[in-house]
């Protein structure tokens, strides 16, 4: 359970707590708390996992609970209780710990070029063909080895919507078996690809 000692780690979760809110009121955050530390996973309402880690959490005994967000922020604003836990809810995937390999490192401008390109495409689509087009593959990372990984205009909309890669920055994609990930500065999206691994050359 939650208790006092956990809210400086917790806070610093606060923003990306709030975006992904404000994308979703009903949203589900599974807090992981750690010695060393603080991470949350919430899936947004379209379709991706994001997270955001931040280190020195300083806790002895690990934690791992889904709870409502919103009830997460008005803990932390002292307008609620310690939230319950919401395990049954949660029915999304969680991504591997370790295990990850860098494919590509991608610049910020090229990420937000295509998720522009896609936010028009978007604008005036009808809701069965924005659906195909957010799954559409808009990147494709490789390295030196024949490694692929295809990267959704989901994926990168999500990370600019949560704010999480910074202007000037860059973006780094990983795989791990049927996952993928995108890590940017502030956190990190996440795809899993049932019955997929990650295509070699």
């Amino acid at each position: 359970m939650l208790t006092a000692d956990d809210r400086p780690a917790v806070a610093e979760l606060a923003p990306a707590l709030r975006r992904a809110t404000g994308l979703d009121p009903r949203s589900l955050a599974r807090l992981r708390l750690r010695d060393d530390a603080a991470t949350v996973l919430v899936r947004l309402p379209f379709g991706v996992l994001v997270s955001r880690t931040v280190r020195g959490a300083a806790r002895a005994q690990p934690l791992d609970t889904p709870v409502r967000a919103t009830d997460l922020l008005d803990w932390l604003d002292d307008a609620a209780d310690v939230p319950e836990p919401r395990d049954l809810d949660w029915r999304t995937g969680v991504p591997p710990v370790a295990g990850w390999r860098r494919i590509e490192t991608v610049p910020d401008e090229v990420i937000r070029g295509l998720v522009r390109t896609g936010a028009l495409a978007l604008k005036d689509a009808a809701p069965r063909v924005a659906d195909a087009l957010l799954d559409s593959v808009v990147l494709t990372a490789t390295d030196d080895t024949g490694a692929r990984a295809e990267i959704t205009l989901r994926a990168l909309s999500a990370l600019i919507r949560m704010g999480f890669l910074p202007r000037d920055g860059h973006a780094y994609v990983d795989a791990a078996g049927r996952w993928l990930r995108v890590v940017a500065e502030y956190g990190t999206v996440y795809l899993e690809q049932p019955g997929q691994t990650l295509r070699l050359g």
